[in-house]
């Protein structure tokens, strides 16, 4: 029965191979280069019968069980992989010798990069193609077409696809079609080469049920965050399910320090603003300044201190100036709030107390009173 079933799933790799070759061992999936979108992979693999192995990643060896298949001239196995971003370089290792009997690289690039780097002659790999998917009919069940839930076209009848995807339905926050299995609403059924990719954009995929509010904030807004510009909704955004009601990968500031950790003081929450949720200051998806706030300079600054920025003059003393046409500590700019306050500085001057510590006073004041 075993030997049925693993000539069976292998019947189309073995067909276009030599009958000298068999015995040998075989990689059937994934592709000796690939690039992919999840962060796990499925490798099929199979080596003469009672062979031992071991996988090794990066040249460490993967502890993660596996399902095997014997046969009588070849043992089958199959398990997935946990993928990092980037390059992942796994290699099939002889128990006995640790000699290396297979070797493949897989480029995992997730859907929320737009910088991982994909070198030249690696293309996308997917698993569901018709040819794949015979060679594993033999113990599971991929038909040509999936039976939905009635009156629900989009949804694929009980949670096959968490079979073999588990854990997508886990995240605090679903997103909508998750939340009902409407798998099919974003992953198209239908083989183009390959089946349950997402055949339109980002923008486009995401538009068919959120069109209204992307024309929104891309049609009113003077500048656009970087990802929306780009088309990245997943760069903030996860697809199956958040940690926030807006399905958001991580919460800010975490999820801003994701792109913007090299660009501010670190910790951010021993910062001026440390307390205030960065979405409190910027708009995410897009405003009407370069950062993303509302109002540019002094005139936002307002906002929450009308009593310092308002008036133009008088503080940290009467009659000194918050707001001219040119600072003298950075010619060219204008003097406003931030000529003294770091907004998202770990060590600004309110902390210092300035106006109580007359060295700390001096030498601040000193940047344009020399």
């Amino acid at each position: 029965m075993r030997t049925a079933l693993l000539a069976a799933l292998v019947s189309l790799p073995l067909a276009a191979a030599p009958a000298a070759a068999r015995g040998l061992p075989r990689l059937l999936a994934p592709a000796e280069t690939g690039v992919v979108r999840a962060p796990q992979v499925l490798l099929v693999y199979t080596v003469p019968a009672g062979e031992q192995t071991f996988v090794r990643t990066n040249g460490k060896r993967l502890d993660r069980k596996g399902v095997s298949v014997p046969g009588d001239r070849e043992d089958l196995f199959h398990l997935q992989l946990p993928l990092e971003e980037g390059r992942n370089r796994f290699e099939v290792v002889r128990a006995v010798d640790e000699k290396v009997r297979l070797a493949f690289t897989v480029t995992y690039v997730p859907p929320y990069s737009l910088r991982t780097p994909v070198a030249p002659g690696d293309r996308p790999y997917a698993f569901h193609t018709r040819e794949r998917e015979a060679g594993c009919s033999g113990c599971h069940n991929l038909p040509e077409t999936y039976e939905t839930v009635p009156d629900r076209p989009l949804a694929p009848a009980g949670k096959v696809c968490g079979a073999c995807h588990p854990g997508i339905e886990k995240a605090p926050n679903l997103h909508g079609p998750t939340a009902v299995y409407a798998c099919f609403m974003c992953h198209d059924p239908e083989y183009r080469s390959a089946r349950f990719t997402i055949a339109a954009s980002q923008p486009a995929g995401c538009g068919r049920c959120h069109e209204d509010f992307l024309a929104r904030i891309l049609g009113s807004r003077k500048f656009v965050h970087g990802p929306v510009a780009a088309g990245g909704c997943l760069v903030c955004h996860d697809p199956h399910g958040g940690k926030t009601t807006a399905v958001l990968r991580e919460a800010p500031p975490k999820l801003c320090l994701l792109c913007h950790a090299d660009t501010l003081p670190l910790p951010v929450e021993k910062g001026l603003h440390g307390s205030v949720p960065c979405t409190q200051c910027h708009n995410p998806h897009g405003g009407d300044t370069q950062i993303l706030t509302a109002k540019a300079g002094n005139a936002f600054c307002a906002g929450c201190h009308p009593d310092v920025a308002d008036e133009g003059r008088g503080h940290p003393v009467a009659g000194h100036p918050v707001e001219a046409e040119v600072d003298p500590s950075r010619p060219g700019r204008p003097l406003g709030c931030v000529s003294c306050h770091a907004p998202h500085g770990v060590s600004d001057v309110s902390r210092a107390r300035i106006l109580e510590n007359e060295q700390t006073q001096t030498r601040f004041c000193r940047k344009c009173h020399y």
